[in-house]
């Protein structure tokens, strides 16, 4: 964890990160019932700031201290959470939208489905494949199999679902991107 802490810190604090919300976020956040939010892995916050100015009361779960430094204190339905996301426990039935973007922990599956409210929206974006840039996210523990978001969250209603190629800051890379409810 400590180390974990350590090299997502500096990378706040060593590179410019995007601060607009993400495509999907803006695009879906509308399906769920303003009311409790979660942001895993929100990194700068860019978006559970959006959400948060939507009317959501956000919990921002991250790591890195200094990536959810941004965020601290700058709205009243923003509550930004430093936590080692690999033992958190989301707390069960408590959100009525949960979003997972660019950020992968398998452990945190059935989590987030016994997370959301009935009729809850989760809202989950991240890799496929990444860029050959000498990453340590070429392991398969930080990317995901094809179709794996369609058959891991089988239980909830699919809205929307797409793997498509993007390009990114660091080179090309490929997505898999899921809009869900709970049944």
């Amino acid at each position: 964890m400590k180390e974990d802490r350590i090299r997502w810190n500096k990378k706040y604090t060593d590179r410019d990160l995007p601060i607009e919300p993400s495509d999907i976020v803006r695009r879906f956040h509308h399906l769920a019932e303003p009311g409790r939010a979660l942001d895993i892995a929100a990194g700068n916050g860019r978006n559970a700031m959006f959400l948060a100015e939507q009317g959501f009361d956000v919990v921002a779960a991250d790591i890195s201290e200094q990536g959810l430094r941004r965020i601290v204190g700058v709205h009243e339905k923003l509550h930004p959470l430093c936590v080692d996301l690999d033992i958190f426990e989301i707390p069960e039935k408590r959100f009525h939208l949960i979003i997972n973007n660019l950020f992968l922990n398998r452990r945190l599956y059935p989590w987030i489905i016994r997370g959301l409210v009935k009729g809850g929206i989760l809202i989950f974006e991240t890799y496929i494949d990444f860029p050959d840039n000498g990453s340590h996210r070429h392991s398969p523990d930080y990317r995901l199999d094809e179709n794996e978001l369609l058959r891991v969250f089988a239980s909830l209603h699919i809205l929307y679902y797409e793997e498509t190629g993007r390009r990114m800051d660091e080179g090309e890379a490929r997505l898999a991107s899921l809009v869900a409810q709970k049944k």
